[in-house]
Parts: structure tokens; sequence; C-alpha cells
């Protein structure tokens, strides 16, 4: 209670009569009938009276106390009782010191009601009165059903009420708290874009070498190979999800991943101080909901190596994407995917061949061709693309599209490192330890993976807070005014 709390920090004879009145009325509702709270909320001193007494409610017309206390009387089913009240400077800064201004706001909360309580509009009755007190003016609101089984009321459902009787009360308070938040986000959005940049730069430019992860993928794979049904995390037995989550926390332990979740913490934290400075205790990544798609991406890359899967990476999926374009962008990364300065003819020619090799490549397609594909590669290789070098790299490692040819493999896979190409790099270092380079190479990719979920919540939390949140504010509040016939503001 507000008047507990003044009570405390100023232990006056008013403020001590103020907090014996509300609780007594906050528990008035346990000592008398519905009828009689409805009589004793509507006339007691300082109810603000419209009329012969208090009571209003969402229809913006005298009320009939006498009715309404015999409907009450009469009704058997539940009745939800409830106290709002300001501190006397907030009320005044706000305007609420004033009947209309508490009857206003409550019509504007009756879906939330209907939708909080789980009562239809139709069937949901509300009655509240505002009561004038020096220090803490307040209103008493009931609310129940005309249909006696309809109705219930969470915790969430509490908070939820809460949550959105506070923002309409306080929006405008909120909508400068908000920019004031967002003026903070943007300096130190500022401040860690470089450092995001940095991070994933590191990530994507280099080898990752962690050969207990790649065993737990190779344990992973082989288990995944003797279970039947689906194969997604959530139909998995505790010792194989268990194995997904050890993966997954190994990633999160490289320094790199965890600078990127702190960032993400960051950002998040600053969006919950905008409603609270109780902030929720950090939980690590492998227990975090909004990134338990990396989980299923652990078990796909382990399904790729117990059915020695040749599969696209980053690189190649970017050459996709670039070779749609006539004149493909000189972005950072692409500029890592082939050798320095080919013209633009030697380009899109290189693009091209590419794109058609990728084409002769599926085994799907009618035109499937290796053989021809291979030759398009060697040629869009020797115009110096690094990702047509890795490609080749490839195929003469797995042997499977043409004879294997372990000489060639490493030649290719050599010039596209050289070229920026992380995997090729990868697979060479595999390669040289005598390790799984398949098992190295899903390692990488989820590294690259994770990186990317990362920035792409940082990103997508840039957008969602700069000013957006205020936006969708404003627009319910004015909907639900709307609604109500009240002036929008």
């Amino acid at each position: 209670m507000l008047e507990y709390e003044d009570y405390l920090n100023n232990p006056t004879r008013e403020n001590a009569s103020e907090f014996i009145s509300r609780a007594i009325e906050n528990h008035a509702d346990e000592i008398m009938t519905s009828k009689t709270y409805a009589d004793y909320i509507a006339t007691r001193p300082r109810a603000e009276r419209i009329g012969s007494h208090g009571l209003f409610t969402d229809e913006g017309v005298q009320v009939n106390l006498a009715k309404v206390s015999k409907e009450l009387n009469l009704h058997d089913g539940n009745v939800w009782t409830a106290i709002i009240s300001l501190r006397r400077e907030d009320a005044e800064r706000l305007g609420y010191n004033t009947g209309e201004r508490w009857r206003q706001m409550l019509r504007a909360q009756s879906q939330e009601f209907s939708d909080q309580l789980h009562i239809p509009m139709q069937d949901l009755k509300w009655f509240a009165a505002f009561h004038n007190e020096g220090h803490h003016p307040h209103v008493h609101l009931m609310v129940y059903s005309t249909n006696r089984s309809e109705g219930f009321l969470s915790k969430t459902g509490i908070d939820k009420l809460r949550s959105s009787i506070a923002r309409e009360i306080f929006h405008q308070d909120l909508i400068s708290i908000y920019e004031k938040q967002t003026e903070r986000r943007d300096v130190l959005r500022g401040q860690s874009r470089d450092v995001i940049a940095e991070i994933v730069s590191r990530i994507n430019s280099g080898a990752y070498d962690n050969p207990v992860l790649e065993n737990k993928l190779l344990e992973l794979a082989d288990r995944l190979s003797k279970t039947s049904g689906k194969k997604q995390y959530g139909y998995l037995k505790a010792d194989v999800k268990a194995i997904v989550n050890g993966i997954v926390s190994d990633l999160a332990a490289d320094e790199r991943i965890a600078l990127l979740y702190d960032l993400w913490y960051e950002q998040r934290e600053e969006v919950i101080r905008t409603y609270t400075e109780e902030l929720p205790e950090r939980i690590p990544l492998v227990d975090n909901p909004e990134f338990k798609s990396i989980k299923n991406l652990v078990i796909q890359e382990a399904l790729n190596i117990s059915s020695d899967r040749v599969i696209a990476d980053e690189q190649d999926e970017q050459a996709e994407v670039d070779a749609e374009a006539s004149e493909p962008e000189a972005d950072e990364f692409e500029e890592q995917a082939y050798a320095p300065a080919p013209s633009a003819v030697q380009r899109s020619r290189m693009w091209q061949l590419y794109r058609k090799a990728k084409e002769l490549l599926d085994r799907e397609s009618d035109a499937y061709d290796p053989n021809a594909a291979v030759d398009l590669l060697i040629e869009a290789a020797g115009l110096g693309c690094g990702v047509a070098e890795y490609q080749l790299g490839k195929i003469y490692l797995y042997g499977k599209e043409v004879e294997r040819d372990d000489e060639k493999a490493v030649a290719y896979l050599s010039s596209a490192a050289e070229h920026g190409n992380p995997y090729a790099e990868q697979l060479l270092h595999s390669i040289q330890s005598n390790r799984s380079w398949p098992a190295a190479l899903g390692a990488i990719r989820l590294l690259h993976h994770l990186s990317r979920v990362i920035q792409n919540q940082l990103d997508e939390g840039k957008r969602d807070n700069s000013g957006l949140i205020d936006r969708k504010l404003k627009r319910k509040i004015d909907e639900k005014k709307q609604a109500h016939g009240l002036k929008q503001g």
C-alpha cells in the first residue's frame, strides 16, 4: 500500500489515519456482503458523488444504486474487488484529482477486464467509486459476470491488469521515460556497434579449435543414428538432450560468444529498466528460451555427420545470393570470397559459372552433371572465385561427385583459405591434425550460426525499441479511447 509506505517514511498522525482507513477498506469486502460493499463505496465520506451517490460504470450514465445493490445481493458468482490508489502529487500532476478522469481511465480498461478475467464483454459488469482522499485519491472497483459460471483471474492476469492500468495512468510519464531510455540506448549502441562487428569478424575469419566439442558432436551423431522417432530436441531422451546441452554450453563458453551474449543481456536489461529497476537474474545461454533454436541446429549438424552429407556452408549460401545479382555489391564478406582485384567482367562471369555449377550439382535435378559442374568450378576458380575453390576442395575431399583426390583437395582448400574462407581453413586444420573434419566443420558452422542468432537478436532489439514501444503504446491507448468514445490525446 502507498499509504503504508508513506507512513513508514513519515509516521505522522495524518499518515497513520490514512493507512488505517486504507487497511479497513482493503478488507471491507471480506466483512460485508457485495450489496453492503457497493453501498459503502458509493456513499462513504469523500466519495465523489454523481447525484445521490458515487457509483459509476462503463455505460457513462447515472447508476441506480438500489438496483445494483439488489442485483449483487442476488448474484451467487464471484465478484472481484480492487483498490487503485495514487499519491496526491501524482494525481494532481496527471489529472487524476477528479472522478471524471478516473471514469475515463476505467472505461478504457473494459476490454482488459474482459480479457484477463475471461468474461465475454456482453456478460461483463463493473462498478467503481472515486474517493478523493487527502494524500491518496483512489477508486474502488468491483467486477463480475452476469453468468455465474464465467470468469477466473490468474496471477499472470493480475500482473497484466496492473501493468495495463499503470500504462494508462502514467502513459505521458512513460513516453518521457522511453525517450530518455532511447537516448541512453542510442549511446550504448553507438559504443557497442563496433564491438559487435569486431567480435563477429573475429568469429568469421579464423579456425575454431575445439576437439572436445567435436568429440561430443561425433558422440551425438552416433546416438542419433541409433535413435528412433523424431530427431528434434523436444523428442529426445534425457541423456541425449544432455549431450546437446553440453555442445551448446561449450559454444557459449567461447569468449567471443560470451561477449556477444553479454551485449544481448545489456540491451535487454536497458529495456526492462523502462518498467522496473528489479532486473531478472541472468541465465546461461543453454537455458535461455530465446536461443532454443541452436539446439535443433546442433542436432542437424550431428545428423549431417552421421549421413556423411556434403552441405552448404555460409560462404556457399552467400555466393548463391551474390550470384542472383548482375553486379554484386563489394561488401566485406564478398571481398573475402574471391581473389583480389578481378575486373567487373571477370566478376560477373565467375558468379555465372558458380551459379550454373551449383545447379549441375543438385542431385534432384534432371540437369545433374557433376563432371560438368567441376569444369565450371575450375573455370570460376581460375577467375579468382574463392568459394568455387572451396567447393572444389570439398568435392575432391569427399570423393562423391568425382574420384577422391587429397592433393587437389588440399591445393584448392589452401587457395580458398588464402582468400579468407574460414571453412577452408578449418578443413585444412582438421586434415593436418588428423581430426574428424566433418565434426570440425559442424563445430565451426554452429559457432557461426550462434553468433548470427545473437547478432540478429541485437539488431531486432534495436529496431523494436527505438521509438516503436512509444508508438505501440500510444496506438493502443488511442484505440481503447476511441472504442469508448473518449477524446484521444
